[in-house]
């Protein structure tokens, strides 16, 4: 048996007046995610909001028995996955016709699921450039692909990895929630190991952070998600605090069989 128990906080950052980032910590369905509404668009605080509400709502489905008996379980909650986040963007849509001032409005949005299976498999899906990472032992490792300008172009070589880290278009992002008729997302799948550790982020971390920031900052609290998360954000606060923060972590551990123990 696994145990999955995230945690997760927020904070409007030294800088900006409000906060457009929300989170969702679902530990009995086993969902977390991350959403951070566009601060240059009107709305992005409500398109956020209305993208963890949507998910909540639908979260139970994951939790439900398959029609088919033999029907693929991944298969299965990667297309329930897909389906939340297009209904999710359907639901930023329909507001923004109800309120023609918010007509714009988008956000990022990155989720994961566990799957209830005998060894632990992640799912995770993101549409922007809030990010997975998977601390394993004492590596980190981004799970997600920032959907921007400049990270299409370190894809495609045009420019280096150093050269986009200086980019002053960096954070301008080629997939959104909410902006256009449809929603394009990546899906990503990772078997998990005991002791391994999901940290889900808005860009106001990863701004303050580098990777090898956010490993030593976590390290010592992996065992202790709350602790983890605080300190992160005072983390990005004390480095500069020019965004808003979010973090949501979740360690994975294995529960002994009870009926194995002699």
């Amino acid at each position: 048996m696994w145990e999955s128990t995230g945690y997760g906080q927020t904070n409007r950052g030294l800088v900006r007046p409000t906060n457009q980032d929300t989170f969702l910590v679902d530990n009995r369905h086993r969902l977390w995610a991350v959403a951070d509404g566009m601060g240059g668009h009107a709305g992005g605080d409500v398109a956020s909001r209305l993208v963890m509400e949507s998910l909540a709502e639908f979260a139970p489905t994951l939790a439900q028995t398959p029609s088919a008996p033999n029907t693929d379980e991944e298969e299965r909650l990667t297309l329930i996955l897909t389906t939340m986040a297009q209904q999710a963007h359907a639901s930023i849509l329909a507001h923004a016709d109800r309120h023609p001032p918010l007509r714009g409005m988008g956000t990022t949005l990155v989720m994961a699921h566990l799957l209830p299976l005998p060894t632990p498999r992640l799912l995770v899906l993101n549409v922007g450039d809030s990010r997975a990472y998977l601390l394993r032992a004492e590596t980190l490792t981004q799970l997600t692909r920032d959907h921007t300008l400049i990270e299409e172009q370190v894809r495609d070589g045009r420019l280096t990895p150093a050269q986009a880290a200086r980019h002053p278009d960096r954070h301008v992002l080629t997939r959104a929630m909410g902006i256009g008729a449809h929603v394009e997302s990546d899906l990503f799948s990772f078997d998990l190991l005991p002791g391994d550790l999901l940290l889900l982020c808005s860009d106001g971390l990863t701004k303050m952070l580098t990777d090898e920031r956010i490993l030593h900052t976590v390290l010592p609290h992996r065992n202790h998600p709350s602790l983890a998360t605080r300190t992160l954000i005072e983390t990005a606060l004390d480095a500069g605090g020019i965004d808003n923060v979010t973090a949501v972590v979740c360690p994975i551990t294995e529960i002994p069989d009870q009926a194995n123990i002699h």
